[in-house]
């Protein structure tokens, strides 16, 4: 996996970098920058050589539909104040054609004819096999942006090299798609903490390692005081800790305090401290304890998927293979 700042980049160099845009939208304006914010390094290196830096990516799932709500161009502002306008070209929202989805080929030579270089710097979408993620590479010299060598050489040490005890928490729901991390955790942490619907819809049997709530809100929209108690107990015991998910319905203020009372938990710890995921990320935002975290993620069923599995195929399709 080549780095960016191996690339030979003169004036002429049209670079097509794959960012994450997804980014919480309310009211036509950008609800929150994390993920924006960690792709500048990248572009402003890009800056240093050449205007024609093409900026493509998502916002939501329109699902192969023009859905102007969705537009990129609503994260323009952003840019011109960061690059200054002039000094790149903002494309629109790639899923709004049905191809990049698909990852139809035609569809990949038509954005790599854009460009004389790629850079994914799209970590949170790198566990796809789209267009933009696994056909352009294919057509054109490839290369790793900055802030996605972070985010594999930083998960990459925590699962394998972690300081120890590791504890890991699992929210949210799905427990088929988030069973082969919930397995790698459960080999690798000394403790493993189940939140959110996963608990009520575990059916396994459950090891020695592994903590299910003890108790939920009367209509088990959030974990209950008697689970965060305990949770809490754990957590100060780590030395690493990797959270994905929220503990409940954080969105809506009465179901908010086990998410707020774990998050609590963990930046009080003195733990390595490391979270993942769309939910994650705006809870934290939400309760003001973003920058608290020593590593954010941007990716969720990204960042679980490269636990679990080592790679993913976005990674590969620029010869990583873990």
């Amino acid at each position: 996996m080549n780095p960016i700042d191996s690339a030979n980049i003169t004036a002429q160099t049209r670079v097509f970098v794959c960012c994450d845009l997804d980014v919480p939208i309310r009211n036509g304006r950008i609800d929150e920058t994390y993920r924006l914010e960690a792709v500048l390094p990248t572009l402003l290196y890009l800056k240093q050589f050449t205007k024609n830096i093409i900026i493509a990516g998502h916002l939501g799932k329109p699902k192969g539909q023009v859905v102007p709500e969705l537009s990129t161009q609503i994260l323009k502002p952003f840019f011109d104040e960061h690059l200054g306008s002039g000094n790149y070209e903002l494309m629109e929202n790639l899923r709004f054609d049905p191809r990049e989805e698909t990852n139809d080929p035609e569809y990949a030579r038509e954005l790599a004819s854009k460009a004389d270089i790629y850079v994914n710097e799209i970590f949170s979408t790198s566990h796809r096999k789209h267009a933009s993620i696994i056909g352009i590479p294919r057509l054109i010299p490839s290369f790793a942006g900055k802030r996605l060598i972070l985010e594999v050489e930083t998960l990459k040490k925590a699962v394998e090299n972690p300081k120890k005890p590791l504890v890991a928490i699992i929210g949210g729901a799905k427990v088929e798609s988030k069973l082969p991390v919930i397995n790698k955790f459960l080999r690798i942490s000394d403790a493993v903490l189940i939140g959110g619907k996963l608990g009520m819809e575990w059916k396994q049997s459950i090891p020695d390692n592994m903590f299910m709530p003890k108790d939920y809100l009367e209509d088990n929209k959030d974990i209950g005081p008697e689970t965060v108690k305990g949770f809490a107990a754990i957590i100060q015991t780590a030395k690493t800790i990797i959270w994905a998910g929220p503990m409940g319905a954080y969105e809506e203020e009465k179901y908010a305090g086990g998410t707020r009372s774990i998050a609590e938990a963990i930046v009080s710890s003195p733990a390595f401290k490391i979270a993942g995921g769309g939910d994650t990320l705006a809870a934290l935002n939400k309760f003001g304890y973003l920058e608290r975290f020593d590593f954010v993620s941007t990716g969720g069923g990204a960042m679980l998927e490269f636990i679990a599995k080592g790679t993913l195929p976005g990674l590969e399709a620029l010869d990583y293979h873990g």
